[in-house]
């Protein structure tokens, strides 16, 4: 009779419905794709109202506790992490707007959905240095980079202090929903719901900031993912 070790991992959920970030811990079956057993091991709360959406990690293995979370409700960012010593979550710092101080526009009819405020994705450069992430109704892509203590790496460890806005540029289409970042981290691709079309754009290593590129012609975008063409059958 053979015995079978799991695999223990964690799994995390942002719940727009709750405000909240639902940390899990799942027994995998290592000889196969089954989850043995799930269950919820915590739960961060977001600020009310605000509608987590998207939820990603910092690629980075130096930061790989720190997270990213997009709040749809109130086009903001929001920056988290898992604690070393007990694997909680916790906020990092309070969330930022993905909006200039004008916005919305009086005169403007975006004023009449949820005041002007629809934030979508979020997405991390490959270096984690920099977070991107989309505001719909505004059309628009605000670049951030993260914040250590004293501006610098300590010696002992990385501590991350929050995110500062480094550009804030137009999509060029209507409703962005979803962000592609390309591997090496060149290039970022968005797809826009109501103008039917993917946006390219590069990506300066240096600074983070983006340049428009070209546009795609693709009815009702919704999600973009970037792959390798030789893993393309």
């Amino acid at each position: 009779m053979s015995s079978i070790s799991a695999k223990l991992v964690e799994l995390y959920a942002a719940d727009l419905g709750s405000d909240s970030i639902i940390q899990f811990a799942a027994n995998c079956n290592p000889q196969g794709p089954g989850v043995v057993e799930c269950v919820e091991k915590g739960r961060l709360a977001a600020p009310s109202a605000s509608g987590p959406r998207s939820l990603a990690f910092n690629p980075n293995p130096l930061l790989s506790n720190i997270a990213v979370v997009s709040l749809e409700m109130t086009a903001q960012v929001w920056l988290i992490r898992r604690r070393m010593h007990d694997g909680c979550l916790e906020g990092v710092s309070r969330p930022i707007s993905l909006l200039p101080e004008n916005w919305p526009i009086q005169e403007g009819t975006e004023i009449q959905f949820n005041r002007g405020r629809w934030a979508s994705d979020a997405v991390w450069s490959p270096d984690g240095k920099y977070v991107y992430a989309a505001a719909r109704l505004h059309d628009s892509i605000s670049v951030f980079s993260i914040q250590y203590q004293n501006g610098r790496y300590r010696t002992s460890a990385v501590i991350v202090q929050g995110l500062k806005l480094v550009q804030r540029i137009s999509t060029q289409g209507v409703t962005p929903r979803c962000l592609g970042m390309s591997g090496c981290g060149e290039f970022l691709l968005v797809c826009h719901q109501h103008s039917h079309d993917v946006s390219s754009f590069q990506r300066n290593g240096d600074d983070g900031t983006l340049t428009f590129v070209n546009k795609l012609d693709v009815n009702c975008a919704a999600c973009v993912k970037l792959v390798r063409a030789d893993t393309v059958v």
